[in-house]
């Protein structure tokens, strides 16, 4: 059992202020620095940060928020992206609140390990499992009118998961996120009609110096 770690929600280094996502170090060995102020040089509060997350036991540390990141490489841009309910197809498979909380777990772990910015999950919450004749074929998670998680565990069974979540969204329009970089679920949504999405969030690395 990996030890849990708290992210610090104000972190208030010499050089600026920011909080500090450090709950992924156990499991992802990520750390993630979202930036609020910078009082002086961002690269030298950008390496305050990331000592920090380092001296935590972050293995890479990825930054975003207040400051303007444009020489650094970006690592991942979420996109926010919409469809309306009536331009889903219609599915036979049905999603249900899983009755397995740690293989639902075990599964969501395993399919989103190579996602960027993806959270380890340690509590399964609005946890459902997508069920087609009675067959596992997928995992997903649904708030109001966001699918906010869906993986398949079937070959080929993608657009059958997410539509299944979606009959569980309020409202007409059905909203979720996806990493620009996870190209399979990209093309998935492109297929289903899925707006070409906003930008949410980016992250960034820091720029590696020439020596």
């Amino acid at each position: 059992m990996e030890a849990e770690m708290r992210d610090i929600p104000i972190f208030t280094g010499c050089g600026g202020i920011a909080s500090l996502i450090l709950s992924q170090i156990p499991y992802r060995g990520e750390g993630y620095v979202l930036i609020r102020s910078v009082f002086g040089s961002l690269e030298d509060f950008m390496n305050e940060c990331e000592s920090f997350c380092r001296m935590a036991g972050a293995k890479t540390v990825f930054f975003s928020g207040e400051a303007n990141f444009f020489d650094h490489p970006i690592y991942t841009t979420l996109l926010e992206r919409e469809i309306l309910r009536e331009k889903l197809p219609a599915c036979a498979a049905i999603a249900v609140p899983t009755r397995n909380p740690s293989a639902w777990m075990q599964i969501y772990n395993e399919k989103f390990l190579p996602v960027p910015a993806a959270q380890y999950c340690r509590e399964p919450k609005n946890a459902f499992d997508i069920l087609k004749d009675g067959k596992l074929i997928g995992i997903g998670q649904v708030v109001q009118d966001k699918i906010l998680s869906v993986a398949a565990v079937e070959r080929g069974a993608g657009a059958e998961c997410v539509c299944a979540l979606a009959k569980l969204c309020e409202g007409d329009m059905i909203h979720l996120s996806c990493a620009e970089e996870n190209l399979p679920a990209m093309k998935l949504y492109d297929r289903l009609g899925f707006s070409q999405g906003r930008v949410k969030e980016i992250w960034y690395r820091k720029k590696t110096l020439a020596i």
